[in-house]
């Protein structure tokens, strides 16, 4: 199957702006936030919405993935990226940043979850891997490389979107019949935590996660899968 024709249209429109705005001075889209925004997703998902608390050991094993996320993202070489303002910050929209260079293109191909072609996420994100070297934007010369970083970043913005959905959800729960409750957040919170799981099953590193995910989705993940 062809990749619809509007994200390489959105990779051509990302690769203009990553081109062309400099980073220098830009604020950075640090350790400290990315962490806080991964615990959106033991706070809402694990320990107010699926009521399963977690031992001592699930802790150690969150915490140890976490930094294991945060810190592939802090390795990446860093650019402009517009990101979410956080609720604390006001108004919606985004803000510009100095964040890991993989970030913009792992929420255009991952933020929606599970990808419905494999290979034509593949295509596309080659597409981007080429184009940014055409424009000397610093990303790894070995595309096996950014792939797997782009990959752990999409983990780690999918786990934070769980938390988010997972928060909405919530939210409009306790509204009661003031708000009716969106359907498209049990569906989205589905989707995000089968996509986490491929990727967790993919890499030794974050396998552990997989005990952590699992219970959330009352079901196990086919241990047979491979990329």
């Amino acid at each position: 199957m062809n990749p619809p024709s509007s994200l390489p249209d959105a990779i051509s429109a990302l690769l203009r702006f990553q081109a062309s705005t400099p980073a220098d001075g830009l604020p950075p889209y640090g350790a400290d936030r990315l962490l806080a925004e991964l615990e959106l997703f033991a706070a809402w998902c694990v320990q107010r919405e699926s009521g399963r608390p977690w031992d001592a050991a699930d802790q150690a094993l969150w915490a140890r993935v976490s930094a294991q996320l945060v810190g592939s993202a802090q390795a990446q070489p860093r650019i402009a990226v517009r990101a979410p303002r956080p609720p604390a910050a006001g108004p919606g929209g985004a803000e510009l940043l100095a964040g890991p260079i993989t970030l913009e293109i792992a929420a255009l191909l991952r933020d929606g979850g599970a990808a419905e072609d494999e290979a034509a996420e593949l295509d596309l994100a080659i597409r981007w891997w080429e184009g940014a070297r055409r424009e000397s934007l610093p990303v790894d010369a070995d595309f096996g490389e950014c792939w797997r970083a782009l990959e752990w970043m999409g983990l780690l913005r999918q786990l934070t979107l769980l938390g988010q959905a997972c928060r909405a959800r919530q939210e409009e729960a306790a509204n009661g019949a003031a708000v009716e409750p969106n359907p498209a957040h049990g569906a989205n919170v589905a989707s995000l935590l089968a996509a986490a799981s491929k990727v967790a099953l993919r890499y030794g590193p974050l396998k552990p996660l997989l005990r952590l995910l699992q219970p959330l989705q009352g079901e196990t993940v086919g241990a047979g899968y491979t990329f």
